[in-house]
């Protein structure tokens, strides 16, 4: 037999095609380079770190398996392997690109447990429910999971929320607007979607949350048919609702916009009717499994999102069922993959609503768009300060509930999706404290608290308490700093020294200990939350309140010398409680508080360049008062 026989013939005499782009799409046999040549260009040769498009249904009636397909082909579904608990009946999934997890379920279990998509095999256990309860309904942005409604002793129109990427119980988020169970969830990466319910009526209402905040949601509009225990999946833009019992067996998919408000339009019907279907979905499909017909339906069918029309069979479950929850990890509510050489992270600040938020949320500096979520700070907090090593992001001190002020440090890491850990603790309890750093130290200046010129500073590579640095030259709060890798500078604040609002510029040398030095002025005396940042060489400074009106103003030093700041510009708005960081190049500042309130405006300066600042994109909440950082700061 020829060597170059086709399809690897030297090993196998039947041909055996690629099994698709995946790290684990199986090409059995040994190929040449132009058998090779030809299914990579086609798209199909497995790719290592291609991580296929795996769907997992999870539970159910029929009791702990879990069954996987991959999205973007069809077929029939394969064993993965099991949840701990059974009976999982009614339970919620929700997924991020490595985990998936499944919450509730059975006889009002608060069992929450997970699995890896890369591995399959038994779940662990991941924490509880704050309510134990079965009906749940699950969704997810990839950063935190969300579980709304279910009933336990009765009905409760509890949400809770979670961290996917680490394990504990869930917290406490608001509440739905119904107390009902039965209920389907979906989500984009800024919104969860509640639609239908049994309360203990069926119920047609949809509501909604904003994923990166806590509270209570809104109303949203209507299903096109009233019914409850439908399946929900979707795609960044578009929300489908699939199946349902009103009070018989529903065929009926509708779809909302998710990011609009508005009643639910008819998008085409399942190839069974059936209530409580399994439902997850790709940037570009949604899959609906299982479900009862009457009996335990094992018919999974499939939809593209994007266009409308009838469901096409998919294939089959290993097993009839319904009631088991789905969990994707490629739903486009995901997340990207912060690999970003030039990250910012915006962490904590408070809401007009909530004073105290603990979301932390990121951008890609070198482009521009609404920022998406990172993870949770150790403790909800506002008027915090942050600064980084290229890896690590600390933030200090702030305002957390129930305290007006707190000595907490925690960090994160830039590379992964998470929770801030605890750090140690600053030496001084404060808020609206500044902060610098070179590539290995963190300095936390100033801030108000019972002592109030206090500079700490932290090894940031490893964790511990601060240490007594020096003083500032006033006492003062609400500043701004920023830094050179040698040099900190902070600039403007309110000064109980004067008292009142100051245009003094001080500075450090960050390696080593010491008083503060005087530098200069700023351009406008002010203070109330002034946002700073550095290429390195230049230290701007933006925003703030003058005691007489909000300002606009972005000025600008050259650290490595002193002198008065010269103006560089304005900002789209007078804005003050504002942020700050950058890269070597760009300036980002975000958030603060406007004449309306607070305001999710993120914009951008070219620090080597004067001029005004343009827009970049949003927060995804309206907030003031965050602490920021990046990883290619002006200190690094």
């Amino acid at each position: 037999m020829a060597t170059s026989s086709w399809n690897a013939g030297i090993i196998r005499p039947v041909a055996v095609p690629p099994a698709g782009p995946y790290q684990d799409g199986a090409a059995p046999g040994v190929w040449t380079l132009d058998q090779a040549t030809f299914w990579i260009k086609q798209g199909l040769w497995p790719t290592a770190g291609n991580i296929a498009q795996i769907g997992l249904f999870g539970g159910g009636i029929a009791g702990n398996v879990i069954d996987k397909i991959i999205i973007a082909t069809t077929g029939n579904a394969t064993s993965f392997g099991n949840l701990t608990t059974t009976p999982n009946t009614y339970n919620a999934g929700c997924g991020s690109d490595t985990r998936a997890v499944f919450a509730g379920g059975g006889s009002s279990l608060n069992v929450i447990q997970f699995v890896s998509f890369s591995t399959g095999g038994t779940a662990t256990d991941f924490g509880d429910l704050t309510v134990g309860r079965y009906g749940v309904g699950g969704c997810s942005n990839y950063v935190r999971g969300i579980f709304g409604a279910g009933y336990g002793v009765s009905y409760t129109n509890i949400i809770d929320y979670i961290t996917i990427a680490s394990t504990g119980n869930a917290i406490d988020f608001g509440d739905l607007t119904l107390t009902a169970s039965d209920v389907g969830a979906l989500s984009s990466s800024t919104r969860a979607v509640f639609g239908g319910a049994y309360s203990p009526t069926i119920s047609n209402v949809i509501s909604y949350v904003t994923i990166a905040s806590t509270g209570n949601a809104v109303s949203f509009g209507d299903l096109s048919v009233t019914r409850s225990s439908v399946g929900g999946c979707a795609s960044e833009t578009r929300g489908l609702f699939g199946g349902g019992y009103a009070p018989a067996n529903s065929n009926v998919i509708d779809y909302v916009t998710i990011a609009t408000t508005g009643n639910a339009t008819d998008f085409g019907d399942l190839t069974v009717a059936r209530f409580s279907p399994g439902a997850l979905a790709s940037p570009t499909r949604g899959v609906f499994g299982g479900g009862s017909d009457g009996g335990n339906s094992n018919v999974i069918d499939y939809v593209t999102i994007a266009s409308t029309g009838n469901a096409t069979d998919f294939g089959d479950l290993t097993v009839g069922t319904y009631g088991a929850a789905g969990a994707s990890n490629a739903a486009s509510a995901g997340q990207p993959t912060p690999t970003s050489a030039a990250m910012a992270l915006f962490g904590g600040g408070g809401t007009d609503v909530v004073q105290e938020v603990s979301t932390i949320s990121y951008v890609n500096i070198a482009t521009t768009g609404n920022a998406f979520m990172f993870g949770d700070l150790s403790v909800a907090r506002n008027a915090l300060a942050g600064c980084a090593s290229s890896t690590r992001a600390v933030f200090g001190g702030g305002d957390p509930a129930g305290a007006n002020e707190t000595n907490v440090i925690d960090f994160t890491t830039f590379s992964s999706f998470g929770n801030c850990t605890d750090f140690g603790d600053l030496t001084v309890a404060r808020k609206e404290t500044s902060a610098c750093n070179s590539s290995t130290r963190g300095v936390f200046m100033a801030g108000d608290g019972a002592t109030k010129n206090v500079i700490d500073y932290i090894t940031i590579a490893s964790t511990g308490n601060a240490t007594d640095f020096g003083d500032t030259t006033q006492n003062t709060n609400s500043l701004g700093g920023c830094s050179s890798p040698t040099r900190g500078i902070y600039g403007g604040g309110y000064s109980n020294s004067i008292p009142g609002y100051t245009n003094v510029i001080g500075y450090i040398t960050i390696a080593s200990t010491g008083d503060s030095i005087d530098f200069g002025d700023l351009t406008v005396t002010r203070g109330d939350g002034v946002a700073s940042c550095s290429s390195g060489t230049v230290g701007v400074f933006a925003g703030g309140y003058t005691g007489a009106a909000i300002s606009n103003v972005i000025d600008y030093v050259t650290i490595a010398s002193t002198g008065n700041a010269t103006d560089f510009g304005d900002l789209i708005s007078p804005t003050q409680r504002i942020t700050g960081t950058s890269s070597s190049t760009r300036g980002v500042f975000a958030g603060g508080d406007i004449f309306s309130g607070a305001t999710n405006v993120i914009q951008y300066v070219t620090i080597a360049s004067a001029g005004n600042a343009t827009d970049f994109g949003d927060l995804s909440v309206r907030t003031k008062y965050i602490g920021a950082c990046s990883n290619a700061n002006g200190g690094l």
